[in-house]
């Protein structure tokens, strides 16, 4: 019964399926002759091979003649595994012919399981190019197994993006495209290994009378029926690591797209991709798609509004678009308005269990102690708001150990509900926040009151350790949890957080006594910073809360705030403002009950009084302050005032008493206060040249600048460049001012607006006069809108220098 036919041989040395009686059906037998061919042809090739008719194969298979002539025709191409086993039986196939002919019929054409392709799918090219270009080459280890890992927050496209590189790509798979939805993260328990294993070999064809019984043997199956395949496997929505591992083909011929709402670290080989929101042309294309280029177009503004209140987050304009086009009574800024109210932005986002709420929701919905902590911590989390929260904060809002927190805000981040883009620093999408404002407890204001004294601890800490603090106003208590950080840690970490110090004092109506304390321990670091529009307003908030409340805080409270606000105002060039704060704080701190900082403003008023030309008074009242430090024997405070005195001896051309005197601060503060000593250095160098003397400026500021630099203090730095910059510009060596101006620019810009603005001020005066116009005006321009958002006066000799 055929025993003598000829049996087809080949070389292709290739693995495939084998079902041989008696046999374990998943064996796996070595093929020789392996052809890939579709199921009817093999099959003819075997029958003529025996010499048989169909009938005679009908005959000895047990198979119907109908059904054969239907297998070769091609009319079916993927017959049952019992039907092959019987027609391999009745040819008395060989093993290896019977693994040939299996394989032919469980071969099957490119998948078609792939969801849907998203029908208003815009932009995301770099992204799907990045992605094609790893999976097909461009990125590839020969050898290894080419994996995508698309991470994101929820609704924001990665199951599309997943489902677009893929049909883009089905047709260099030749064997398909396999796609799971692995559920982790959605309605019901994420598949198990094993049943995402079984899955995918159902889409491979098999068919097994017995599936394994563990995920390690159903991926040893899979592994060995992808070895001889080139497929494109779509892992999508996956939970964990652990979830994935077992799903991944161990041949080079195929590749992977894992899509998931975590940071899958730890991935092997995986090439990650994190997908962020659309850009703004997008997210217009997006929402014009959803809602109509009629309604969008009419309104350009609005539209831009919207997709800016929906966070460009594809979920969220996708429903904002519908919601539109289904109001047919609603403009694109009637949608705006509903949209730019955060206590409903998430019901106009609502879409039942595909919204922006429920989104959010599954990404927090996990089951491990891990999920559920950070679960915990969430909605206290969204009390915050800043652009930025800051590891300190945020474990006084949850009022847990840092320790503690961190791993949870990294776990958060793993979910893509928060982003970090630096250490110990996070940031929520606004939707997700506000999402999470719906999780916080009723009652806030223990949380907001925790970072409210984080916030004076670390303020009276940077100023503790100056030394700067009297003990007639310094409460130890009040820096508790943070004594053991250093001067330069406290600082930056209150650069990263001025901002936001700032707008909690303003939203504290409540408790104007810590308002008052805060305000006193943040009065050093405005003032080294030269942030001086924020102490304004944060000094003008405490004075306020003193005036309506005089006992909420020390006594010495009034004087020492007024004499900071004042020097803000004098840096600010608005010396007429500060001498009347100076007045006040000199009739709150008398000499008998508060010498110190009786003395301190004396100096100060003499200061700003040279300013406005009242130079005999300002002298009486500098060697006044002069007599005071010594009797008080504060050398910080003499060297204020023979610096003082030295400037007005410059004004009234005492230069050689002048000289003396800058000599006589500096050694005093070189002395006692090293450290400080590059705060003075750019202001002798202003003060030359207000005395008419630039060459002295020029001089004085190029011997010392190396020392302003040592110093790291970037603002110190910047100022002192400014001021060499200036002294160059007066002596008409241009081009050595642009080089100091332009290194100034470099070390302060966007930290510090008043400074900036005088910098580009300079700067533009420089490039003007080295013929460069078009520059000039470009850095008057800058320095313009810096002023007038500072509110300061030299605004409007800009506007002259602009218009002249």
């Amino acid at each position: 019964m055929g025993s003598g036919r000829p049996s087809p041989r080949g070389s292709s040395g290739c693995w495939h399926w084998s079902c041989t009686p008696g046999m374990d059906c998943r064996r796996l037998t070595r093929c020789r002759g392996c052809s890939m061919a579709e199921f009817g042809p093999v099959l003819r090739k075997f029958r003529k091979a025996a010499c048989w008719s169909q009938e005679r194969l009908a005959g000895e298979s047990g198979v119907s003649v109908e059904a054969i002539k239907t297998l070769e025709a091609g009319r079916r191409r993927h017959p049952r595994v019992q039907t092959v086993d019987r027609l391999c039986d009745g040819l008395q196939l060989s093993a290896d012919e019977r693994a040939e002919l299996m394989d032919a019929a469980l071969r099957k054409a490119r998948s078609s399981r792939l969801p849907m392709d998203v029908a208003d799918f815009v932009g995301r090219a770099d992204e799907i190019g990045a992605v094609v270009d790893l999976l097909t080459g461009g990125g590839q280890t020969p050898g290894v197994v080419v994996i995508s890992a698309i991470a994101g927050m929820g609704g924001v496209g990665k199951t599309a993006l997943a489902v677009r590189v893929a049909r883009d790509l089905a047709e260099q798979f030749a064997d398909g495209v396999l796609y799971v939805n692995l559920r982790g993260f959605g309605v019901g328990e994420p598949l198990t290994p094993l049943e995402a294993l079984q899955g995918l070999l159902q889409q491979l064809g098999f068919a097994l009378q017995r599936p394994p019984e563990s995920a390690e043997e159903a991926a040893a199956l899979f592994r060995t029926a992808c070895a001889t395949r080139k497929l494109l496997v779509v892992l999508d929505n996956a939970a964990t690591v652990e979830q994935v591992v077992p799903l991944l083909p161990g041949t080079s011929t195929c590749a992977v797209i894992v899509t998931s709402r975590r940071a899958l670290v730890g991935l092997p080989g995986a090439r990650p991709l994190a997908l962020g929101v659309l850009s703004q042309d997008e997210a217009l294309a997006l929402l014009t798609s959803a809602a109509g280029q009629e309604r969008v177009e009419s309104d350009p503004q609005s539209a831009l509004e919207v997709v800016a209140l929906c966070g460009s987050l594809p979920l969220a304009i996708r429903i904002a678009g519908t919601r539109l086009a289904a109001e047919s009574t609603w403009t694109v800024a009637d949608l705006a308005r509903r949209l730019a109210d955060e206590s409903v932005r998430l019901d106009v986002l609502d879409a039942a269990e595909s919204g922006v709420r429920a989104s959010i929701a599954l990404s927090l919905a996990g089951g491990s102690a891990q999920d559920v902590a950070a679960a915990e911590i969430f909605g206290l989390l969204g009390l915050h708001e800043g652009n930025e929260i800051d590891l300190k904060v945020a474990a006084c809002l949850v009022d847990r150990p840092e320790a503690e927190v961190e791993p949870l805000l990294e776990h958060l981040v793993d979910l893509h509900l928060l982003e970090s883009a630096s250490p110990r620093r996070y940031q929520f999408h606004d939707l997700v926040r506000a999402y999470a404002r719906e999780l916080a407890p009723d009652d806030r204001t223990a949380a907001r009151e925790r970072v409210l004294t984080l916030y004076v601890a670390m303020a009276w800490q940077a100023r503790a350790k100056l030394g700067v603090s009297q003990a007639f106003w310094y409460d130890e208590r009040w820096i508790a949890g943070v004594e053991h950080l250093e001067y330069d840690e406290v600082m930056a970490w209150l650069d990263a957080e001025a901002e936001e110090i700032l707008a909690t004092a303003r939203r504290s109506t409540t408790d104007r006594g810590t308002l008052v304390v805060l305000a006193g321990g943040m009065m050093r670091f405005w003032i080294t910073r030269r942030r001086h529009t924020e102490g304004v307003q944060l000094g003008e908030l405490a004075l306020a809360a003193l005036r309506a409340e005089p006992t909420c805080a020390s006594v010495f409270a009034l004087s020492r705030i007024s004499y900071h606000v004042s020097q803000h105002y004098s840096s600010r060039s608005d010396s007429e403002t500060a001498a009347a704060y100076l007045r006040d704080a000199i009739a709150a701190a008398p000499m008998d009950t508060d010498p110190l900082n009786h003395v301190v403003c004396t100096i100060a008023l003499a200061q700003d009084l040279e300013r406005l030309d009242k130079l005999d008074e300002a002298t009486e009242l500098a060697r006044s302050g002069l007599d005071g430090a010594l009797h008080i024997a504060n050398e910080i405070i003499e060297s204020d005032a023979r610096f003082t005195i030295g400037t007005l001896a410059g004004r009234l051309g005492n230069f050689a008493e002048q000289d003396e005197a800058f000599d006589l601060a500096t050694a005093t503060l070189r002395r006692s206060r090293p450290e400080i000593l590059h705060l003075l250095l750019p202001d002798i160098g202003a003060s030359y040249l207000r005395s008419g003397r630039p060459e002295s400026a020029q001089t004085w500021l190029r011997d010392h600048l190396p020392e302003s630099k040592s110093s790291g203090d970037k603002a110190a730095i910047a100022e002192h460049l400014h001021w060499l910059g200036v002294a160059e510009t007066a002596l008409t060596a241009y081009d050595a001012a642009r080089v100091a101006l332009t290194e100034a620019l470099d070390v302060i810009q966007g930290s510090n607006d008043d400074l900036e603005a005088q910098i580009r001020h300079a700067l533009g005066t420089a490039l003007s006069e080295l013929g460069e116009d078009q520059p000039a005006r470009e850095q008057w321009m800058s320095a313009l809108e810096l002023y007038q958002r500072c509110g300061l006066p030299q605004a409007d000799e800009v506007r002259g220098l602009l218009d002249g």
